[in-house]
């Protein structure tokens, strides 16, 4: 993965920046999760058959290679704004959305957004890998952070190898892939002054105020929706899966087995292949309509 950052400037303070692979007819925005960036999409892009698909992998604000601006919006709406925005800047009307974990929950938040503004058109599907929809137990960074000594801290000193471990082991259900490669995937995240401070201010407005309101809007969605889960997952557990899967009508919940958080990167094949067939479902069933 060595595509160069493409920037979409949305503000004076917001610049998202983004990778593209591939030229094809299928257009993948793909949004990464908490404490991440999009190299967590790694594994997963070169599966992609770049005739057939083109991806848009972007760093959320404060992540990766976008700007972190030190009195940004780092809220679920600030980025379901963003979201929106950069979809309709860069021309990316009809994508497929795919968000893992924070991005998922994002996606889900701007998926309803569009719908109350009747702009639904701006994304023909969505992919949910392991994103929250409800209320559930905040993640322990989460939980730390909530305390303004513990954030301060964490901006102020160099975070030890033993930090970024403890984050992979949560999340792979395989420890062996918490290994040298995979730290330094992630260490930036941990180790960038900026990208620390605007996780802190990230983990702590998870919540949105209106949470349960937003999410009795689920069942008001009419477009194809994916959900993709670990077995395993203990960061965002299957029942959230369950429970979207029984609330948004026509969604598809697929399970890949001895599997934590990040399917992308434990199973980069399963979870490509599952990817694949979902839109290539979609294509089948709107030629279909088209014919009839």
């Amino acid at each position: 993965m060595n595509s160069t950052p493409i920037a979409c400037h949305l503000s004076e303070s917001e610049t998202l920046r983004y990778r593209k692979y591939g030229n094809g007819p299928e257009r993948l925005v793909l949004l990464h999760g908490l404490a991440s960036r999009s190299a967590c999409w790694k594994d997963l892009v070169p599966l992609f058959p770049a005739g057939r698909y083109t991806l848009y992998l972007v760093d959320l604000l404060g992540s990766g290679d976008s700007s972190k601006p030190k009195n940004g919006d780092y809220s679920m709406r600030g980025h379901s704004r963003r979201l929106i925005a950069f979809l309709e800047k860069e021309e990316l009307a009809g994508a497929t959305v795919v968000g893992h974990s924070l991005g998922g929950a994002v996606t889900l938040m701007a998926a309803v957004e569009l719908q109350l503004a009747g702009k639904e058109a701006l994304v023909s599907s969505l992919v949910i890998m392991a994103g929250p929809g409800y209320l559930q137990q905040l993640p322990l960074i989460a939980e730390l952070f909530a305390y303004p000594l513990v954030g301060r801290l964490f901006v102020a000193l160099y975070a030890p190898d033993i930090w970024i471990k403890v984050g992979l082991k949560a999340a792979y259900h395989d420890h062996s892939l918490v290994d040298r490669e995979h730290i330094k995937r992630y260490a930036p995240c941990y180790r960038d002054r900026a990208a620390k401070r605007a996780l802190v201010e990230t983990c702590r407005s998870l919540v949105p105020d209106d949470a349960e309101e937003l999410a009795s809007h689920f069942g008001g969605l009419r477009l194809p929706v994916l959900l993709l889960w670990g077995r395993e997952d203990r960061i965002v557990p299957l029942s959230q899966g369950t429970r979207l899967n029984a609330v948004i009508p026509g969604s598809q919940l697929e399970i890949i087995e001895q599997c934590g958080h990040n399917p992308q990167e434990e199973k980069p094949r399963e979870t490509f292949g599952i990817i694949d067939r979902f839109v290539t479902a979609i294509n089948l069933t709107s030629n279909e309509r088209e014919r009839g």
